[in-house]
């Protein structure tokens, strides 16, 4: 089943729930399925209540976009702005990053001294990791398994990957217990409560249905990090890859499925004036597309 008829519990603090919105795959348009998601009542969570057993379909063959040694270099040397967010909390040792995809912030934060091991559960993409990007790389769906296994961390990464996996809660727990004491994760997610889902709703590029499963408002994942020893220590949506996605999501949103296809100029056009109308009310309160939060385990 595609699409949920009832009013399911929320999957992080058991709420109840109503229909938030019914949506197609229109950033891709690989079928015409139509996908129901809850919101918590409670704590504010939307999530895609029964995701379609053949999910990986969902995924074509150019989802990820591999890139030569050269290319790579480039590309990492653009992740400055996140090495330095690391920077600000931690100096170095192992780091963990779920769901690296073709490795570009792997390449960096290993540019940039630190011990990086990859956990991703696409094959070519492991290979890649591997024999291009230099780093260890562990294939596995089940990450939260995967870090039971590992040595502590210094710091754990998921840069817009929480809203993908489908025990994210599991894998919180996993962080939590795999970090090293003053060990930090960083993430990033979309924004359940920017201005963009408001205005678009449904047709809001970035709920990327039914890729993306759990969009999480930063209360309730504070509260859930509270709770497994990981302290709130920062959080934005004015990074440099934030306001990038606030332009994407004022472009991307108006058009018809698939709504990822080559720039139509008009488009662009229409999106960056969006971007410069309203962008200082999404700077205002945490109301961009997306967010990168910092958390930090107790001593």
């Amino acid at each position: 089943m595609a699409t949920a008829t009832a009013s399911p519990a929320c999957p992080r603090c058991g709420g109840s729930s109503a229909r938030a919105f019914r949506a197609v795959d229109r950033n891709r348009a690989v079928s015409d399925e139509v996908f129901s998601y809850s919101r918590c009542h409670a704590c504010g969570v939307i999530w895609l209540a029964e995701p379609p057993e053949d999910l990986e379909r969902y995924y074509p063959g150019d989802y990820h976009e591999f890139l030569d040694a050269r290319q790579l270099g480039a590309a990492a040397a653009m992740e400055a702005p996140r090495i330095g967010l690391l920077r600000n909390h931690v100096q170095g040792g192992r780091l963990v990053e779920v769901g690296p995809s073709q490795g570009i912030f792997s390449a960096a934060a290993r540019a940039a001294g630190f011990e990086v091991v990859a956990l991703e559960m696409d094959a070519a993409c492991c290979r890649h990791l591997e024999d291009v990007v230099g780093v260890e790389a562990i294939q596995t769906s089940s990450p939260d398994r995967a870090l039971a296994q590992l040595p502590p961390s210094r710091a754990v990464v998921m840069w817009h990957v929480l809203e993908h996996l489908p025990h994210p809660w599991a894998v919180l727990r996993a962080v939590g217990h795999n970090l090293e004491a003053g060990g930090i994760l960083a993430l990033a997610v979309p924004n359940p409560r920017s201005l963009q889902q408001r205005v678009f709703g449904a047709r809001w590029v970035h709920l990327d249905a039914p890729r993306h499963l759990t969009l999480i408002p930063l209360p309730a994942l504070r509260d859930e990090a509270g709770e497994l020893g990981l302290d709130l220590v920062s959080a934005t949506a004015t990074d440099p890859v934030g306001l990038g996605l606030n332009q994407l999501g004022w472009e991307r949103s108006v058009l018809r499925a698939p709504a990822l296809r080559p720039d139509p100029r008009l488009v662009h056009t229409i999106g960056r004036a969006l971007t410069a109308a309203l962008g200082p009310v999404e700077k205002r309160g945490l109301r961009g597309a997306a967010y990168t939060a910092v958390f930090r385990k107790r001593q």
